[in-house]
């Protein structure tokens, strides 16, 4: 879907930069005889494709209003460019809510595989957790214990465990023991989040495959608000250059371009 979109964006533009270069070609300075018609067409604005007038004190607006909704400021100048502005903003929020939808019936799933498989073992009840804690359970088989003690906090040794490895990575930097601790006690994985996928490979695979297919929505949706962002702002300065930049046609063929300075 986003070959059409950003298609329709080039378009719309390529439409723009064509005209706009053409009247540079034919463009000169608009001499005495020429100036009553340049002041003409920048001072008559037709009323846009809305049905009413648009107030011509209104018009100098028309930037920030393609600002905030991308097209209206086209809109008000009568320029059909509008069109493919409001097109491209809505495919795009319609491909972003899309994007966003799969993102979340992904995390659904892999949490619901979770749960019933690596956390079932530990609680009934899972609670849930960011997202930065299922990346560990991706990247490890187990999480390990909290604490080989139940009289105090004795860090887990195994390094393929999650606990066990950061463990050994905290003992290692961090030469005070009390320290040590102190940080372990912070990132170490506790009783009620202790997953294991031991003896259970293939739903380890299926939540790794969900995993990636929930990041690759969340990198869809981040590409397309980009996308929605730079319409926003190419319609903002095309906006701004259709108001300020008028080409009126000469007698002899021409055209005279002239700058509306005026706010």
């Amino acid at each position: 879907m986003r070959t059409p979109v950003i298609a329709l964006l080039l378009c719309a533009l390529g439409v723009h930069a064509s005209a706009q270069s053409m009247a540079g070609r034919r463009a000169g300075v608009v001499v005495p005889s020429r100036q009553k018609a340049v002041a003409d067409s920048t001072a008559a604005h037709p009323k846009g494709l809305f049905p009413f007038a648009i107030p011509p004190r209104v018009l100098p607006y028309s930037p920030i209003a393609s600002a905030i909704v991308p097209g209206a400021g086209q809109a008000m100048l009568g320029d059909n460019r509008a069109i493919a502005y409001l097109a491209v903003e809505a495919l795009g929020w319609v491909q972003y809510l899309e994007d966003r939808r799969d993102q979340s019936a992904r995390e659904r799933a892999f949490k619901d595989i979770a749960a019933r498989v690596a956390r079932a073992h530990f609680s009934s009840n899972p609670p849930d957790a960011p997202w930065a804690y299922y990346e560990q359970m991706r990247d490890y088989l187990e999480s390990g214990v909290f604490s080989k003690s139940t009289t105090g906090v004795v860090p887990e040794t195994d390094v393929t465990t999650y606990n066990g490895f950061e463990w050994d990575i905290i003992r290692h930097a961090q030469p005070d023991s009390v320290a040590a601790l102190a940080m372990y006690e912070q990132i170490a994985v506790r009783p009620e989040y202790q997953w294991s996928w031991k003896n259970a490979g293939l739903q380890w695979d299926i939540f790794k495959r969900t995993t990636g297919l929930r990041n690759d929505a969340f990198r869809r949706g981040q590409h397309m608000l980009s996308i929605i962002l730079a319409n926003h702002v190419i319609s903002m300065i095309d906006a701004f250059t259709t108001f300020r930049l008028r080409a009126a046609p000469t007698r002899d063929g021409g055209a005279a371009v002239g700058v509306n300075l005026k706010w």
